[in-house]
């Protein structure tokens, strides 16, 4: 049976339109038959309360075992008899909306604290890069979606970097000014450290790429709220000319004379916000979308010919 692709979204710099555009892409996956999964890694939850305002419920009314904070808070307590198998009934855990979207919310108000408060309960260690593979692998989830997609938080905790080291993909929405691209350059670099750090160089290396797979290949960076006529030519040029000064292109999966860019570019319509948080699609994520999956699906190493 196919498993799904899982992609990661995620950027160090917020207010870059990552919750909207995640959200978006998954409308146009579901568009085209695709089943999609969504999973909120942010303590902020801004995309658990947009998918489950699309069923009349706010964060507030989830029971316990209705959020991701569940697993988190779960695991703590397996630790204490490492026997046991990490199962976790992913049934009361996954929530559909009317436009059949998939999702896994986190919550605020969850008992024992929210994503970034259980984070700070995890090691730094290779056990607590686990939780999240653990479940995936003895809930069989990843069998019954064709697309899971993260949306994370802009930090660098441990949850995050189980998140990213279980991904097949990771994409990056950002603002295309200099401060921002100088964090996306960043940003790629810390993710490319992570899976050396721990599949390549740490005692657990072998086990690691066991649990976790390959290491995950950057899709490309696709422009957020482009104001009016800004002119940014300049600003990708430096910014592709860094990335080939690097010494982390084996993550990409293009070749350095191709750019890393989508071209697709979704400009700063405040309609964009409201069409998201009624639940309707916006056609520039249509474009978007069709970019993505044809880089995944028609060439699964070079991309952004």
């Amino acid at each position: 049976m196919t498993r799904a692709k899982k992609i990661f979204v995620g950027n160090y710099k917020g207010g870059v339109g990552k919750t909207t555009s995640i959200y978006q892409i998954a409308l146009h996956m579901v568009e085209l038959n695709y089943r999609v999964l969504l999973i909120d890694l942010d303590p902020q939850c801004s995309l658990s309360e947009i998918c489950l305002a699309r069923k009349g419920l706010g964060l507030e009314q989830l029971e316990e075992n209705e959020s991701l904070n569940y697993v988190y808070d779960m695991w703590q307590q397996f630790k204490q008899f490492k026997r046991l198998p990490f199962l976790i009934d992913k049934s009361p855990l996954v929530k559909v909306t009317e436009e059949k979207i998939h999702f896994i919310p986190s919550n605020t108000f969850y008992l024992n604290g929210g994503l970034d408060e259980l984070a700070l309960k995890l090691k730094e260690d290779f056990e607590d890069l686990l939780p999240l593979q653990q479940f995936f692998m003895n809930s069989g989830i990843e069998e019954e979606y064709d697309y899971i997609l993260f949306d994370c938080p802009p930090s660098n905790n441990i949850i995050t970097q189980g998140a990213f080291l279980l991904s097949n993909y990771y994409i990056i929405p950002s603002i295309i000014q200099t401060l921002s691209i100088r964090g996306v350059v960043h940003y790629i670099k810390t993710v490319e450290r992570i899976y050396n750090r721990t599949c390549l160089e740490s005692e657990h290396a072998l086990l690691a790429q066991a649990f976790f797979g390959k290491k995950p290949k950057l899709l490309g960076i696709f422009e957020t709220l482009k104001k009016g006529t800004i002119k940014n030519d300049q600003i990708l040029i430096d910014l592709i000319s860094d990335l080939q000064k690097s010494s982390f292109t084996t993550l990409l999966s293009t070749p350095l004379e191709k750019k890393f860019t989508f071209k697709t570019i979704i400009n700063n319509y405040e309609d964009i916000a409201r069409s998201t948080a009624a639940g309707n699609k916006c056609d520039e994520y249509a474009d978007l979308t069709d970019e993505m999956i044809n880089c995944i699906e028609k060439h699964k190493e070079l991309c952004h010919e």
